[in-house]
């Protein structure tokens, strides 16, 4: 298994997406044990039809169709409002957003991907270094793999067999603690590099209600979420089918943002990300079967307690 490991970063770092990477790692695996290949492909199959792992897919629609009906939106300008003042502010609206976010889209590659489209190009007409933007917006995506709904809690809980509503509970202190302490390191570096505050005093305490008020759906939804899961009326896949009907509601009823063409437009991004991670989960299988096969888990474990 530990060529197949090596395998697996040669070729991540010849540049071969990450699913490739894993699913010919795995292939090298059965190769070299000389185990049957339909194995192989019942393992890829497996993964990929969980129950508990159909949340994944959900809650990266319901991510998305949030940005499209303007909780995005309105999310950046609250965390604006409470920023505005600090230095580097577009960086700090990276890290609260990324603390916001976690509670509505629980894809930390969704968070990125997201902040650098709306952020980055005002970042760069701030004069900001792009590698300082870069590293920003990526590293505040990982508050999102803690604050619930966490597609990596999600994995986690049904690969280790522990409750998800416990884990979704946990997952606010470590994520809170990182936005504060990558907050820090932003003020410091920003102060290195000269990246002065938009605003010479924070906010009136009305402009962030104000602001606060007109996100007020997207703080109910964190809230709502971890009740339902937390007292068992809902299960993690229940609640991300509940979370698209959520987010449909919001953008229909209360902000009238979400029109025809961007629900396709959503659903058709939608679609793409889903596919990708799909792609990982079931690869991922194959690799997790040749870890168990040859007892890396327990030799690792050995080791450390030796």
């Amino acid at each position: 298994m530990f060529i197949a490991i090596g395998i697996f970063f040669v070729f991540l770092l010849l540049g071969m997406p990450v699913a490739f990477s894993i699913g010919l790692s795995g292939f090298s695996f059965f190769m070299i044990r000389d185990l049957p290949m339909t194995v192989l492909v019942q393992k890829s199959i497996s993964t990929s039809q969980s129950f508990t792992m159909l949340a994944i897919p959900l809650f990266i629609l319901a991510g998305n169709l949030m940005n499209s009906c303007g909780i995005t939106k309105r999310l950046m300008r609250f965390a604006n409002a409470c920023t505005g003042h600090m230095y580097g502010n577009i960086g700090q609206v990276s890290c609260l957003m990324s603390t916001l976010m976690g509670g509505v889209s629980g894809s930390a590659v969704a968070d990125a991907s997201m902040e650098c489209r709306i952020l980055g190009p005002e970042m760069t007409r701030l004069g900001y270094d792009r590698g300082w933007s870069a590293a920003i917006n990526g590293l505040s995506g990982l508050i999102v793999a803690t604050i619930p709904p966490s597609m990596g809690l999600i994995i986690y809980g049904t690969v280790g067999e522990v409750s998800i509503g416990r884990l979704f509970m946990a997952g606010w202190v470590p994520g809170i603690l990182m936005c504060v302490l990558l907050m820090l390191a932003v003020t410091w570096s920003a102060r290195r590099f000269g990246y002065k505050p938009e605003h010479d005093h924070p906010a009136p305490l009305s402009e962030i209600l104000k602001a606060l008020l007109a996100s007020i759906w997207a703080f109910l939804f964190p809230v709502l979420l971890i009740v339902l899961i937390r007292f068992g009326i809902m299960s993690p896949t229940e609640s991300g089918s509940f979370a698209c009907a959520y987010a449909l509601l919001v953008g229909t009823v209360f902000y009238h943002e979400l029109t025809w063409e961007s629900l396709l437009h959503t659903l058709r991004d939608s679609v793409k990300d889903i596919t990708v991670i799909t792609i990982i989960l079931a690869f991922s299988g194959v690799f997790g079967y040749g870890i168990v096969f040859d007892n890396i888990t327990v030799t690792i474990a050995t080791a450390l307690l030796g």
